[in-house]
């Protein structure tokens, strides 16, 4: 008789009796998760009446593969751009829920005399709401449709997110000791930004652009082992570096999921996800135990209070901290209030770990599925309790709510602010990150393998050499005039003299971060000392501020990083509204009228000399004098008197020169207010043929002139008589592109021009 491997008598018995459970459960309409957890009662070794699973480390093993596979499709189904797009509700939500429920969780552990690590960990458990749960709750009851419901699902998003830290976190702690110190944790979490900065710009910049490269190469059958050894390699690299499996599984799936092929790649990988989650979700059933919960039912009971009670005070306070109406914020309360499949997976790493009791796990099983068949009724009772509310609520505090909860508008000042900051903080740490990166990778990775090889001199020179051009084209973006977005800051520098200073201490920062990285160059790995060591910086400084090459590699690597980060969106976007897919390029860029003034300090200068792109980042796009008309004006095209300047650039572009006139005094004059390029090309319609511009589109294929050079030195203003406004590049959109800009092949080149524009790239075979 042949001999069959335990596993495959476990497992037949575990999917049978789970794929039963699980038809009984869908029939009487309820969630699947619940079937499952039911099946692995059944099949553990708790229930005598049935046949039980002989081997539990390889049905363990199983189950930690379909926590690393749920997290994977968790992460498939994410998208950065959701992230950005769930705006600021979401997140203060998420935080005042999280928090307020991982010190409900505590507390309550505490009094109930469980143990430090026990408590936190139950406090983790606690914080999470149960996606499956929630979505099969508004389909049942037909909310989907309600404003509330994008608001849960957008906590639901950051809570995936703080989830995956959370166990980052838990499991640091419980490795270390059960009294983490406030440096051992800080520590902690700057070890986790670092590497998580560090996987998703190395990521986003790698994974989409390999399964965009071999896109053609692979079947289905390739593209299943890809991804999923792509999955398994990042599960091992980060369980090496010291974080969770879970952690490695979902920052792999979030890179594939910006993928061309992501929808197709989640499709394939469902049904495996499907059934090692199955098995996951079978093996917490096996955890329960009928003795261990009527012992524990007074805890299970005040963990269902707390639960409940808890979510809806915190999720409702969150959501109205963050300014939403009441109404809103007590129903997104009461759709919160349960826990779910993520809070298994924390208890099974507090069980993998060692560092929780074993009567812990099927507490919260209980507790989850107590919570699963109250949210229904939590749901539909969110309308009368608020009715309720506002009946018991005073005049006064209902006065307040209004006026909180009321539309606030940032002033200019504050948002202006608030938005450079924000772009300065995030291009910052992306710098800082890559170049800690390549610093730390020099020092005790390159260093010490070429000091085997080479005599001490020349290992120190060429890893010197090697981490120099690997940080130039970085540092060449930390050492721009402006603090990461140029129109902001030119916007407030020119707005008030009392931003000066604090806008000079931004670029002192990307100085400093500039100046230790050479310094670390020269003095660490190269052992210059003192005088000699920063004279090297500030010529090695120099050198990279002034060069255009190393402005175009920089350009080059982040156009395709955005590319990879933006085309699934841009896609979907285009596919939805096909007729509106260049509605960016008009509607963006608007044109005005300037009269010089008499009196203007401008008058006789060049254009080159003004710099007006430079400095503002508008085009001058013709000069209208009283006796010529200048299209597409040199650098050299000297101001006279009575001209009239065409600008065309973006809103914030045009708000930044305005800013720069009045301050500085320039003698010009608006005439008008701005148009879009949309008006401005249907009001051009009506002059002669000869005096209308046009505007083309031109696609840069591998047998184009200028394929491989940049803007600048393709010189197309005098070439071709015209003048570039914008660039798209897959997804990635840029409007009046840098003049280091390299071209690439498939770009799509927009240019502005008259009729000579036109002859010329039909005499050059362009178009």
């Amino acid at each position: 008789m042949t001999h069959l491997p335990t596993i495959i008598n476990d497992l037949a018995m575990i999917l049978l009796v789970a794929g039963f459970t699980t038809i009984l459960f869908k029939k009487i309409n309820q969630p699947l998760v619940l079937g499952y957890i039911v099946a692995g009662f059944i099949t553990g070794p708790h229930f005598n009446f049935f046949p039980t699973i002989t081997d539990k480390a390889n049905v363990h093993a199983w189950s930690e593969i379909g926590v690393i596979f749920l997290l994977f499709a968790l992460g498939l189904e994410f998208s950065f751009y959701k992230l950005k797009s769930v705006g600021s509700t979401a997140f203060i939500a998420t935080a005042v829920e999280i928090g307020g429920m991982l010190a409900v969780g505590y507390f309550a552990g505490m009094l109930l005399g469980w143990n430090h690590m026990d408590s936190l960990f139950l406090g983790g458990m606690l914080s999470m709401s149960s996606t499956t749960i929630i979505i099969k709750a508004f389909d049942d009851l037909k909310l989907r449709a309600q404003r509330f419901t994008e608001i849960v699902f957008g906590v639901l998003i950051i809570e995936d997110i703080a989830g995956i830290v959370m166990m980052v976190l838990l499991a640091t702690m419980a490795v270390a000791s059960a009294d983490v110190s406030t440096t051992e944790l800080l520590l902690s979490i700057g070890r986790l930004i670092f590497f998580l900065v560090l996987w998703f710009v190395l990521g986003m910049y790698l994974v989409p652009s390999f399964f965009k490269w071999a896109k053609q190469l692979m079947n289905e059958e390739t593209l299943v082992v890809v991804s999923i050894g792509l999955c398994l390699g990042m599960v091992v690299l980060a369980t090496q570096l010291g974080f969770s499996s879970a952690l490695g599984a979902f920052i792999m799936g979030s890179l594939i999921a910006e993928a061309p092929n992501a929808e197709k790649i989640e499709h394939l990988v469902a049904p495996i996800k499907d059934l090692f989650g199955a098995i996951f979700f079978v093996s917490v059933g096996m955890m329960v135990d009928p003795a261990i919960l009527l012992e524990q039912a007074l805890p299970i009971f005040v963990l269902v209070v707390a639960t409940i009670i808890g979510k809806l005070i915190f999720s409702t306070g969150g959501v109205l901290a963050s300014g939403q109406s009441l109404n809103t914020s007590v129903h997104c309360g009461f759709s919160l209030a349960q826990i779910g499949e993520f809070s298994f997976i924390i208890a099974s790493l507090g069980m993998s770990l060692g560092v929780i009791s074993s009567f812990l796990y099927p507490i919260i099983v209980a507790v989850s599925v107590i919570t699963t068949f109250t949210t229904p009724f939590c749901i539909m009772a969110a309308e009368p309790f608020y009715q309720l509310v506002l009946k018991l609520l005073p005049p006064q505090a209902k006065s307040w709510l209004d006026r909180y909860t009321g539309t606030n508008t940032d002033d200019d000042k504050d948002q202006d602010w608030k938005n450079l900051l924000t772009g300065y903080t995030m291009r910052m740490l992306i710098f800082i990150t890559l170049l800690a990166a390549i610093a730390l990778g020099a020092e005790y990775y390159l260093l010490p393998y070429l000091g085997n090889t080479l005599k001490l001199p020349y290992s120190r020179l060429l890893t010197a050499a090697a981490t120099f051009i690997i940080m130039s084209p970085i540092l060449r973006a930390v050492l721009v005039n402006r603090a990461g977005n140029g129109d902001l800051f030119s916007k407030l520098w020119f707005k008030k003299r009392a931003n000066h200073l604090p806008l000079m201490f931004l670029v002192f920062g990307k100085l400093l971060v500039a100046s230790a990285s050479l310094y670390f160059i020269f003095h660490t790995l190269l052992n210059l000392h003192g005088f000699l060591a920063c004279v090297s910086v500030l010529l090695a400084a120099y050198f990279i501020s002034s060069s255009d090459w190393l402005m175009s590699e920089y350009l080059r690597i982040e156009s395709r990083f955005l590319v990879n980060l933006n085309e699934k969106h841009m896609r979907k976007h285009r596919e939805s509204a096909p007729d509106d897919s260049r509605t960016w390029f008009d509607e963006d860029l608007q044109l005005v009228y300037y009269d010089l003034q008499k009196d203007s300090p401008i008058k006789g200068r060049s254009l080159r000399s003004l710099g007006f792109r430079e400095s503002y980042g508008c085009n001058v796009l013709q000069l209208l004098g009283t006796h010529r008309t200048v299209d597409m004006p040199g650098g050299e095209q000297i101001v006279e008197q009575g001209d009239k300047l065409l600008l065309i650039g973006t809103s914030s572009q045009l708000q930044v020169f305005d800013a720069a006139v009045r301050q500085r005094s320039l003698g010009l004059e608006r005439c008008d207010l701005p148009q879009s390029l949309r008006e401005f090309m249907l009001d051009n319609h009506r002059n002669k043929p000869e005096q209308q511009f046009l505007s083309l589109a031109i696609t840069i294929d591998k047998h184009s002139p200028i394929l491989g050079t940049s803007l600048k030195a393709a010189d197309l203003r005098n070439k071709w008589s015209c003048l570039v406004v914008g660039l798209e590049r897959g997804a990635f959109t840029i409007t009046n592109p840098h003049v280091s800009l390299v071209f690439e092949e498939n770009d799509l080149l927009w240019v502005l021009g008259k009729q000579k524009m036109m002859n010329t790239l039909i005499r050059e075979e362009i178009l």
